[in-house]
C-alpha cells in the first residue's frame, strides 16, 4: 500500500496546488477529502455496528484525491455506523496535515467535516457575494470527488452495490478496497485507459456520490483561515 497510495510530498506541492487551482481557483489545495460506503454482508454478532444511516450494511471509506484522480490516502477500516468526523480524527490525516502547515496548504471537504486550520468546507449560509463565489469555487473543485468515486466503482464493480454485497469478513473487505485503490493508482501512473467519462454507467455514477454530510451538524472549529481565503480571493 505504501508503494502505491502516497500522500503528497513537499517537493510535489507546487504541482499539486497548481492542478487544483485550475479546477476552481482556490489556492493552496493539496487534496479533496470525502467518504463513500462499500456494502458487505454483516457479521452475525455485530449487525448493528455495520448498519449505516442509509439502513444498509457497509464499511465507511474515507479517501483523499488529487486533481488528476490519484488516490493519495484511503482509510477503510471503520464500519458504516461510525461518524465521519470520528474517522477523520482517528486517521493519519491530522498528523500529516499538521506537518505540512508551515507550507500553508489545505484539504477541501464537505459540510460533514469540521472547518479546521487545514481543512476548508463550504459556508453553510452564505450572506455575501464573496461567500457565494467561494462556495461556487468549492463546488467546482470538489467535483473531482464524485468523478473519482464514480470511476473507481465503475471500474471495480465489487465496490458498488450493483455488484452485490461483499461476502467476506470486514478485514477482508478492507483489503479488497485498498487493493482496488492501489490498482486504480497503478493504472493512472501507467496510463492504462479507463472507461471514457461519457461511457460510464450513469446509474453507477449517481449512486456513488460522496456520503452526504448536510444532515449532520458538525461544529466549525476554525473558520479564520476560510474567512481569510474568502476575503483575499473572492471579495
Amino acid at each position: 500500500m505504501r508503494s502505491y497510495i502516497v500522500f503528497s510530498q513537499v517537493e510535489d506541492l507546487p504541482t499539486v496546488k497548481g492542478d487544483f487551482y485550475a479546477l476552481g481557483h482556490i489556492p493552496n489545495i493539496i487534496g479533496a477529502i470525502d467518504r463513500t460506503h462499500v456494502t458487505l454482508v454483516h457479521p452475525r454478532r455485530s449487525e448493528q455496528v455495520y448498519r449505516n444511516q442509509k439502513s444498509y450494511h457497509s464499511m465507511n471509506v474515507q479517501m483523499v484525491f488529487l486533481a488528476d484522480q490519484y488516490i493519495s490516502h484511503v482509510n477503510a477500516k471503520f464500519p458504516g455506523s461510525v461518524h465521519d468526523a470520528y474517522i477523520l480524527r482517528n486517521s493519519s490525516i491530522p498528523y500529516v496535515m499538521g506537518q505540512l502547515q508551515r507550507h500553508c496548504v489545505w484539504l477541501l471537504g464537505d459540510s460533514g467535516y469540521p472547518n479546521l486550520s487545514w481543512l476548508l468546507t463550504p459556508v453553510r449560509n452564505p450572506r455575501t457575494r464573496a461567500e457565494e463565489g467561494y462556495n461556487e469555487a468549492h463546488g467546482r473543485t470538489s467535483r473531482i470527488i464524485e468523478r473519482t468515486f464514480g470511476l473507481l466503482k465503475a471500474t471495480f464493480r465489487c465496490l458498488h452495490m450493483t455488484g452485490g454485497s461483499l461476502f467476506y469478513s470486514p478485514k477482508k473487505v478492507c483489503q479488497i478496497i485498498v487493493a482496488c485503490c492501489m490498482l486504480h493508482n497503478l493504472a493512472l501512473r501507467r496510463q492504462v485507459p479507463f472507461l471514457q467519462e461519457d461511457g460510464l454507467d450513469e446509474g453507477v455514477v449517481a449512486a456513488v456520490e460522496p456520503v452526504d454530510g448536510e444532515d449532520e451538524e458538525v461544529e466549525e472549529e476554525d473558520i479564520d483561515n476560510r474567512n481569510s481565503v474568502i476575503l483575499q480571493y473572492f471579495q
